[in-house]
């Protein structure tokens, strides 16, 4: 045997499940569906809970909570499933990210200074270290130019010399 349909409790006419007015004789069809009624925020119809859209004009009834995605009636301060309150909800979440990410990344230049300090002392005291033993050398660089310089001319000279190479005194024909 089936169970008995739903009637509502004042004048026995079936109760179709959505409204918390019965359609005939106007009245709550049970005192549980008028203590829980959520009311349509677009025409004020009284609709029973766990209902998404209003049985009269098929406005939301719920909203989604931007922490946890739950939806809850939105005629209810907080969040049924995480307990975040509806007021502010957005602003406070686009803080608590600005934040998170803030977090993330000091901890990843933490992470890549803690790898790249050392790289990076190596590099300047390598350049600190070429610049200090340039100045404690044999020569600086000018005296480089300058030897390079005598060693060009002494080949000019050479190979503009008359004279005899051959060591004997005589002079070559070439």
């Amino acid at each position: 045997m089936s169970e008995a349909a739903a009637t509502c409790q004042t004048c026995g006419a079936p109760d179709p499940g959505d409204l918390v007015q019965c359609k005939y004789c106007q009245q709550p069809v049970s005192a549980e569906a008028q203590r829980t009624a959520i009311p349509c925020p677009r025409c004020s119809t009284q609709n029973r809970w766990g209902k998404q859209k209003c049985a009269r004009c098929q406005a939301w009834l719920v909203v989604s909570c931007v922490f946890c995605g739950a939806i809850s009636p939105h005629n209810v301060p907080n969040c049924l499933q995480c307990n975040e309150a509806f007021a502010g909800a957005p602003q406070r979440k686009a803080a608590m990210e600005a934040q998170q990410r803030q977090q993330q990344d000091m901890q990843m230049m933490s992470s890549v200074g803690s790898v790249v300090a050392p790289f990076l002392g190596a590099a300047l005291g390598a350049a600190a270290g070429s610049a200090l033993s340039g100045d404690w050398s044999s020569g600086s660089s000018e005296e480089i130019e300058r030897d390079d310089y005598d060693t060009s001319n002494v080949e000019e000279d050479t190979s503009s010399f008359d004279g005899d190479t051959s060591g004997d005194g005589g002079s070559s024909d070439w």
